[in-house]
């Protein structure tokens, strides 16, 4: 594994500079969390890689967040973040907020992503992909600029490194970006591409052993982890799983039980949709809130996911139990 890495290959801003003391600068360590596994974290610094294990006097932390450790390897102190997504990630600079330009195009989500960006206080940036497909680009992204008059939009074709220009900007060396996109909305294809290079100096490199955070050949670096794939789920609460319940009832009476809902024989919740029984924009916006990766074909419930058919199957017997008082 790769060890050499400076400050500024792993993120290092002024913003994290003027945090520190004397004392940091001249006898202590600079060190970013590149993994997060049970309670124990592995670090990065200019010297090499070093793990920590959690206690219950340290502050929660998350992979992205800067430490300052001692020449031990001893945790003194976090630094303040520049943005958080609570429990997830930290001090990512700018999210690719990715939607495809087809039949899932949807404006609704774009905003959810752009209140929770916002919310982490990092930059957003919406990505609409399969621009080479849609008919009416410059309509939908009219669309999606309508949202904030200051928001960055831009229509590529994930597939081509050509189209991809336009995002160089914001993957300038030391920049860590993210991604957040529904199912088949193109973020494989997009990292793909950027990741690939005809200068072989110049490929990606892991930082950690889980790729958690990943040098990008344009030096920026991409921060992807399980929790941030599945962070719209985690949003859920007990009033939006409660909107669901009766399309999350309706997926046990498919007639297989990996039915995606989108077209296969014997699904329950078309022919709910068919029969006017409930809102076929409602079934979009579910399976587009309940899926936050569709890399894989087989349809795979995280930990996140079980969660959310758990609480949605005890809303469903709360509300028959208090029906039948």
């Amino acid at each position: 594994m790769d060890s050499t890495f400076t400050l500024l290959d792993l993120g290092w801003q002024a913003y994290f500079q003027q945090q520190l003391s004397l004392d940091d600068l001249e006898s202590n360590r600079i060190a970013r969390i590149c993994t997060k596994t049970g309670s124990h974290y592995e670090l990065v610094t200019e010297s090499g890689f070093f793990t920590l294990e959690d206690h219950s006097d340290m502050p929660n932390m998350a992979v992205g967040d800067w430490i300052v450790a001692d020449t031990d390897n001893n945790f003194l102190r976090l630094l303040e973040s520049s943005s958080t997504f609570e429990n997830i990630a930290s001090n990512i600079d700018t999210v690719f907020l990715i939607c495809a330009l087809n039949q899932d195009f949807n404006l609704a989500l774009i905003k959810r992503y752009l209140e929770l960006t916002h919310d982490a206080q990092a930059d957003a940036v919406v990505i609409l992909t399969k621009a080479d497909t849609c008919d009416d680009v410059m309509e939908k992204r009219a669309q999606v600029e309508k949202l904030d008059p200051l928001l960055i939009v831009e229509t590529v074709n994930a597939l081509d490194s050509e189209s991809l220009t336009c995002l160089s900007p914001f993957l300038k060396k030391g920049k860590t970006i993210a991604l957040l996109g529904a199912v088949g909305s193109g973020k494989s294809a997009l990292i793909n591409t950027l990741m690939k290079t005809s200068d072989s100096t110049k490929s990606p490199v892991n930082i950690g052993t889980s790729g958690s955070l990943k040098i990008m050949p344009s030096g920026a670096i991409l921060l992807d982890t399980d929790s941030m794939r599945e962070l719209q789920l985690s949003e859920f609460d007990g009033t939006t799983i409660a909107n669901f319940a009766d399309i999350i009832a309706l997926e046990k009476h498919c007639r297989f039980s990996d039915c995606r809902h989108e077209g296969e024989p014997g699904c329950a919740i078309k022919a709910a949709v068919k029969a006017n029984q409930i809102d076929e924009q409602r079934v979009t916006d579910f399976l587009l809130l309940r899926n936050e990766d569709g890399d894989d074909d087989q349809v795979t419930k995280s930990k996140p996911q079980e969660k959310f058919y758990r609480s949605a199957q005890s809303d469903i017997r709360a509300r028959k139990h208090s029906s039948a008082e």
